[in-house]
């Protein structure tokens, strides 16, 4: 037998966590993530909001518990229908087994389950892209990191109609999100009650709202304030921003800008079709401005979340697309993480809808006369996502375009850009 083999570990056993294994997790978190609170990371396995120990997957190698991941039930906002999706996170591996493969099966496994048991979509945010990039997973999330003074934002007189939270608020808060994420999310996360009253309520910060009629709230925002650098210096981080309305949206901008006279910095991160460079006074970038030709930054491209099509043909019937859709193509997908997925498709669309059907031998017969795309998961992730154009996808060598089948799928998936916002993260 070879050296190499005789150090190859042995498999790894994928299975449910229990509710002995609690403090096992507990000690491999603190491990794993240099965490100093015990009490927090048992909080968390025990009575988390967004999930139960049931949604938790150990690995172990030789009898012992050596990695977990979560399998966060989900549901998001797509062109206003409301998804199921698999968000995964919370993924460790005890230091001294890190380097040996672990991970790697860990994610196999979590997959394959997830196939097995029907699920179509999956998310997560990575703590390497490279690494998910490897099983199928495609950034769809390149929000906008904005960094710059409060000056700069324009000054409006609806601010005065900008007011501190209160207590009776914030129901009408949560449905003001709930119609917000449905109307003008892609890939919102629909937010359970819980997630409000456990988490975003008592989140350290402070919650203003634009009210504009005594009970009408159309918009809201939460901002932590740094005063390190002293109470003139104050630095803004907003982490969530929602306006439902034009006068909305200027009166909390102008509220920002009100701030100017204390605070230097405000820290957002927005979509990437927001206007805001547009209202910007001037270009600025205060943690680390750049120039390229006469082009100035006022912030800086996010790396967000990944998508994964668990299962290519219920993924795409799932997800609505353009009402405008129309036309069929062949869709050959490369999968080798998930053989199930790699075959070729016809798919034909119609009424915001798309139909799939695995390609007999009778149909490839014709595959000279029908268009037809090429795509490895982790790209047609990113096209089904409405990330990017197919045809910009062609012309970067990402799929193979045959007989115009990018510019037929085109409008198909085209959406306003995946923003999952800051305060959803799993």
């Amino acid at each position: 037998m070879s050296a190499a083999r005789r150090v190859r570990p042995p498999a790894l056993r994928y299975r449910p966590a229990r509710r002995t294994d609690i403090e096992t997790l507990v000690d491999l978190s603190l491990r794993a993530y240099r965490v100093s609170s015990a009490e927090a990371r048992r909080e968390f396995f025990s009575d988390h909001p967004r999930f139960g120990l049931r949604d938790v997957r150990v690995g172990e190698l030789d009898g012992e518990l050596v990695a977990y991941l979560v399998l966060y039930p989900l549901q998001a906002w797509v062109r206003g229908a409301r998804l199921p999706l698999v968000g995964i996170g919370s993924v460790a591996v005890s230091p001294e087994h890190r380097r040996r493969g672990v991970a790697d099966a860990l994610i196999r496994a979590a997959l394959r389950e997830m196939r097995q048991r029907g699920d179509a979509l999956s998310m997560l945010y990575a703590f390497r892209g490279e690494f998910y990039r490897r099983f199928g997973w495609g950034l769809v999330e390149t929000p906008t990191l904005l960094s710059v003074p409060p000056a700069l934002l324009p000054a409006s007189d609806e601010a005065r109609r900008v007011r501190r939270l209160r207590m009776p608020d914030r129901p009408l808060v949560q449905e003001l999100y709930d119609r917000h994420a449905k109307e003008r999310g892609h890939f919102a996360i629909a937010r359970k009650p819980e997630w409000w009253e456990r988490r975003l309520w008592g989140y350290e910060g402070e919650w203003v709202v634009y009210e504009k009629r005594r009970g009408q709230i159309e918009g809201y925002l939460h901002v932590q304030v740094d005063s390190g650098d002293g109470p003139w210096k104050l630095v803004l981080t907003v982490n969530e921003y929602v306006a439902n309305t034009p006068d909305a949206h200027r009166g909390l901008t102008g509220y920002l800008h009100g701030l100017r006279d204390q605070a230097v910095e405000v820290v957002m991160s927005t979509s990437p079709d927001a206007p805001w460079a547009a209202q910007f006074a001037d270009a600025a970038n205060l943690r680390g401005d750049m120039k390229m030709g006469v082009v100035r930054s006022a912030g800086h491209a996010g790396y967000g979340a990944m998508l994964r099509l668990v299962d290519v043909k219920a993924a795409l019937e799932e997800l609505p697309v353009s009402r405008e859709a129309r036309g069929e193509i062949v869709l050959e997908v490369k999968d080798d993480v998930l053989p199930q997925n790699e075959r070729a498709w016809r798919v034909h669309a119609r009424d915001g809808r798309l139909k799939l059907r695995a390609e007999t031998a009778r149909h490839a017969a014709g595959r000279d006369r029908l268009p037809r795309l090429v795509a490895n998961a982790e790209t047609l992730a990113i096209l089904a996502a409405g990330a990017l154009s197919p045809v910009v996808a062609a012309e970067s060598g990402l799929l193979e375009n045959v007989r115009g089948a990018a510019e037929l799928a085109e409008p198909w998936f085209r959406a306003r850009p995946v923003f999952l916002l800051p305060m959803n993260a799993f």
